[in-house]
């Protein structure tokens, strides 16, 4: 890699594990960083599984960003929180999911907008919570009226989620993209949301292709992004297997890998 790379002109960040440390903070040197990229006229986009509320917040001390991609590609704004394009849920497949998670004994919740709903409290509810920085609501799903669901959400031991994701797979074929955030964390939207596609509408609303792109993951759900992008980064917290299709590697999250590889990569 030449030092400028000068042709790529949009940063696209996961957050957890990525940008975010294990305490959800953004670090000094990686805001540094983002602040330097932009003043040196690159788009800062935040891709993540996060939903709007949650992921501008995490951004508000550097700043703010030129756009993001939530929800794993089923939401995309622009920096202000405009919505660039939508990709949700309709009622029956919505409906399906409730009742499917009704047989497993794992905490489950749907986002609705910014807002997520549960019908049972377990032990990762309150995790939950504390990650998102968001208040969820206990309801009764048959009750509440219409759904129409952003992305689902299953937060459990990986074994009891493996089981959770082979009895999706066989009753929603086709219908649905299920992916890991965390070994702990089984999200699903609606088949073809990713955040490749979130990220091709995103940059597209400036004129931007993916090839202009380089881009940094560490889950599951990052490999479409990495896939797809011109430069796709695994951190060095990240799996090994994620690191087996990246073209390249950056430092660990704790040692603020984003910004040690972005100032390297355009001379900043």
């Amino acid at each position: 890699m030449t030092k400028k790379n000068d042709h790529i002109g949009y940063i696209a960040l996961d957050m957890d594990g990525t940008i975010l440390d294990k305490d959800y903070v953004l670090s000094t040197a990686v805001r540094d960083a983002l602040v330097a990229c932009r003043a040196a006229g690159k788009k800062v986009i935040i891709s993540t599984g996060r939903v709007f509320a949650s992921a501008n917040k995490h951004v508000a001390a550097a700043g703010g960003v030129d756009g993001f991609v939530c929800t794993n590609g089923a939401d995309v704004y622009d920096g202000k929180g405009a919505v660039l394009a939508q990709t949700h849920m309709d009622e029956p497949l919505s409906r399906r999911i409730v009742e499917i998670s009704r047989a497993f004994d794992s905490h489950f919740h749907a986002f609705i907008g910014d807002r997520w709903y549960y019908e049972r409290e377990k032990p990762y509810t309150l995790f939950y919570v504390r990650r998102s920085g968001i208040e969820g609501e206990k309801v009764d799903f048959d009750r509440f009226g219409a759904l129409g669901f952003t992305k689902a959400m299953f937060l459990d031991d990986h074994d009891r989620l493996e089981a959770i994701k082979a009895a999706l797979e066989g009753d929603l074929g086709g219908r649905v993209q299920i992916m890991y955030s965390a070994p702990f964390m089984l999200e699903v939207v609606v088949r073809g949301v990713s955040k490749s596609s979130g990220l091709r509408a995103c940059v597209g609303h400036w004129g931007g292709t993916l090839d202009q792109v380089i881009a940094f993951g560490d889950a599951e759900n990052d490999e479409d992004m990495l896939l797809a992008a011109g430069v796709g980064v695994a951190m060095g917290n990240a799996s090994d297997e994620l690191k087996a299709v990246a073209d390249a590697v950056a430092p660990s999250v704790d040692d603020d890998g984003v910004a040690v590889f972005l100032r390297e990569f355009f001379g900043l």
